[in-house]
């Protein structure tokens, strides 16, 4: 009886296991390009980069990779509002001044959204919460 547990609670567990695997730290290119062969899927991922341009928003910030939001090689970030308490508490009211020129670490999913009126896209990352940002220096 006592084999027939360990079995089953093993079988279970490799699974589990499996699915624990390290996330690949991407680059703006990387990601950009993983998003778009995984399209409309997301894709999960650890994502540094140097932040170039940042823009309050709709009670969020956006963050970018590239000084253009416009640029085809950004990689953007958009900071919901549920993150901002968090994050106001840890690096300041203005997250713009506090990340700019700074190298960031966030977890989460990059995939290609539709932006605008005329069939553009761009590729994101959605924070939702202040824990994805895992580091700035």
């Amino acid at each position: 009886m006592r084999v027939a547990v360990f079995v089953a609670l093993f079988a279970l567990a490799v699974p589990a296991l499996a699915q624990r695997q390290p996330l690949d730290t991407l680059t703006p290119a990387q990601a950009i390009s993983r998003a778009a062969a995984a399209s409309p899927k997301p894709v999960r991922a650890l994502f540094q980069f140097r932040v170039e341009n940042a823009a309050k928003a709709h009670g969020g910030y956006y963050l970018d990779s590239e000084k253009s939001f416009r640029s085809p090689g950004n990689l953007g970030v958009v900071i919901r509002a549920s993150a901002m308490a968090g994050l106001t508490k840890k690096y300041g009211d203005d997250l713009k001044a506090a990340l700019v020129g700074k190298t960031v670490k966030i977890i989460g999913q990059v995939k290609r959204v539709s932006v605008g009126s005329k069939g553009a896209t761009a590729t994101q990352v959605e924070v939702t919460h202040a824990g994805q940002i895992l580091s700035v220096g």
